[in-house]
């Protein structure tokens, strides 16, 4: 959620408790107000009363305003303003009064006299309070909501811009961070940190690149060397005990030659090195890949069966487009049971390698680097990672299906590309 969108939610949130407390604050208090200053109006109209009493006695009472009456003694009433419904013949109908009654003697005679004013129904008033408290919050909140995202808007546009910049931002392409500067000391303060963090950053990526190349290729000179000369002595005669060792030795120079061409390979795959793109048919190189591995094939006296329900062409580097077939096939040789059937079935979207496994599959773990299948000793754990690499460079899904001793890896176009 947007720090603006967050911001005028908070907004929406007190004006929903600030609404209803502000009426009910408002209501008592203007009526409070009302009412003692209607009160005090009573009071003075009753001294008008008495006045008028006393300079003429047969004063005529106006209903329901006034009222007087002439009683034969003193009473004990309640003399409390109240609030009293009474008969309005005007209106012919029941309406509220603050009344005011008391007992007087002027001269020689008694008067009971009440004394009314109208005032608002409490219903009505609530209702006017609230309808216009509402309104007047409601523009209020409506300006204020509309100014804070003109505002925000323009505050924030720097910080979405460097936000935007950021996540296309690569390392492999060698270029500056280029990020706008901000009125907000945050937003400044933060735009000067990531330049700083990406200027170190990118340091440290050029001299990991370096270091990872210039270390596969001095490696690779001595073992290329060491091997050479291993395979030369091996030609002499020695003893059995000596000749196992020197081919154990052999073996593993061998190993660690392909372990240094392989982790070179993923380390130019890190740094996207392969962009000599081309249309290329899979099914079209499946065969020749096929064939350079067939004395593995044989070996385990596997059977391959080609199933083409469509062209699968994808846009990619044709060396990983090879690369990526014969380690595809390579795994599903390696890890078939012999005397089985290899399938590999094409279409337009998908490739798909079937092969049967008696071995223990963790599909979390498959992908992930030296991680071996099976725990033969030429094998460098290294070939779905590779091919994993490779999918993910060229836009390429990859998934694994474990059924009944059927392992299967499908290679699929992107959704996105397919569109």
């Amino acid at each position: 959620m947007k720090l603006i969108t967050q911001t005028n939610r908070n907004f929406i949130i007190v004006i929903l408790i600030v609404l209803p407390v502000s009426c009910f604050l408002l209501f008592f208090s203007l009526n409070y107000f009302i009412s003692d200053e209607v009160d005090e109006k009573l009071r003075v109209d009753e001294l008008r009363i008495i006045n008028q009493l006393k300079a003429n006695p047969s004063f005529i009472s106006i209903a329901p305003v006034i009222e007087v009456s002439e009683i034969e003694k003193e009473i004990t009433i309640n003399t409390d303003i109240k609030n009293v419904l009474v008969y309005d013949p005007i209106e012919k109908e029941e309406e509220p009064f603050r009344e005011l009654t008391s007992v007087k003697r002027i001269g020689k005679q008694w008067y009971l006299i009440k004394v009314r004013h109208s005032t608002i129904e409490d219903k009505d008033f609530f209702i006017a309070i609230g309808g216009t408290m509402a309104l007047m919050l409601l523009l209020i909140f409506g300006l204020l909501l509309f100014l804070n995202n003109r505002l925000s808007l323009k505050l924030w546009s720097p910080f979405y811009h460097n936000i935007d910049k950021l996540k296309t931002y690569s390392f492999k392409e060698n270029k500056e961070l280029k990020l706008l500067d901000s009125k907000i000391d945050e937003f400044q303060d933060l735009k000067n940190s990531l330049i700083i963090l990406t200027d170190k950053l990118q340091q440290d990526y050029k001299s990991l690149k370096e270091f990872t190349e210039n270390a596969s290729h001095e490696i690779q000179t001595p073992l290329s060397i060491f091997s050479m000369n291993l395979d030369e002595v091996l030609q002499e005669e020695h003893s059995e005990k000596n000749y196992k060792k020197l081919y154990s030795c052999y073996q593993s120079t061998q190993r660690l030659s392909k372990l240094n061409e392989k982790l070179l390979l993923l380390a130019k795959l890190d740094n996207d090195q392969f962009n000599d793109l081309e249309e290329v048919n899979f099914n079209e190189i499946l065969s020749e890949k096929t064939e350079e591995l067939r004395p593995l094939i044989e070996e385990k006296e596997l059977e391959i069966i080609i199933v083409n329900n469509g062209s699968f062409i994808v846009k990619i580097d044709s060396f990983l487009a090879n690369l990526l077939l014969i380690n595809l096939i390579s795994n599903a040789i390696k890890h078939s049971i012999p005397n089985s059937l290899v399938e590999i079935e094409l279409s337009e979207k998908s490739m798909t390698f079937s092969n049967k496994t008696n071995l223990e599959i963790n599909k979390e773990l498959i992908f992930k680097r030296f991680k071996k299948g099976n725990s033969a000793s030429n094998s460098t754990g290294l070939g779905l990672s590779i091919v994993k690499r490779i999918t993910e460079v060229s836009n390429l899904d990859i998934k694994v299906l474990i059924e009944d001793h059927v392992f299967k890896i499908v290679i699929q176009k992107n959704i996105l590309e397919m569109k």
